[in-house]
């Protein structure tokens, strides 16, 4: 299970939680649910044994293809590969994932990786490798997300926004706990 929050002036705006398990090819959800600030929760429910993904609120279906990961689980997916695969993460290389929100959208998120920055975080400033995907379509997300090698390319920074009023949510780490188990 995974969770994330977005919060401003003591509310949360925004609250993800994916769950599931491990397949071949890595994170391999199950459910995933969105719940906004005075909206009701709605879901994406990966049905494997059917291979297709369904959606607690609008009537559509879209192919399970092998990989295919919710807007929280690619954030912990890419962390793997990149600690996996480090040479990945090369200035200019282009990694793609399709990608399930839970109010029946679905698309492949490309990504182009920008090369190293150093971040301010909650935590201190923070050395990270930039990755960049950009809309491709009218009220699409762009998403720019710093992962930091040293916290095992887990996002130390996630900026996400949409539309032309320039409104964006970001998530920056606050803080690290090392867990002797």
């Amino acid at each position: 299970v995974a969770r994330m929050a977005g919060q401003a002036l003591g509310m949360t705006l925004l609250m993800w939680r994916s769950e599931g398990g491990f397949d071949a090819a890595g994170l391999a959800p199950l459910r995933f649910t969105d719940k906004r600030l005075r909206k009701s929760e709605q879901a994406a429910n990966f049905q494997r044994a059917l291979g297709k993904i369904t959606y607690s609120g609008p009537a559509v279906e879209f192919p399970l293809v092998p990989g295919t990961q919710d807007r929280l689980s690619w954030m912990v997916q890419r962390a793997a590969i990149a600690a996996a695969e480090p040479q990945r993460l090369a200035a200019g290389q282009r990694l793609s994932v399709f990608v399930s929100g839970a109010r029946g959208d679905a698309d492949v998120w490309a990504f182009r990786v920008l090369g190293a920055e150093r971040v301010p975080t909650g935590a201190g400033k923070v050395n990270a490798i930039k990755l960049l995907r950009e809309p491709r379509k009218p009220h699409d997300t762009r998403v720019e997300v710093w992962l930091g090698p040293q916290h095992q390319h887990m996002p130390v920074r996630v900026r996400l926004s949409s539309g032309a009023d320039g409104d964006a949510l970001e998530f920056v780490l606050e803080e690290v706990i090392l867990s002797s188990s």
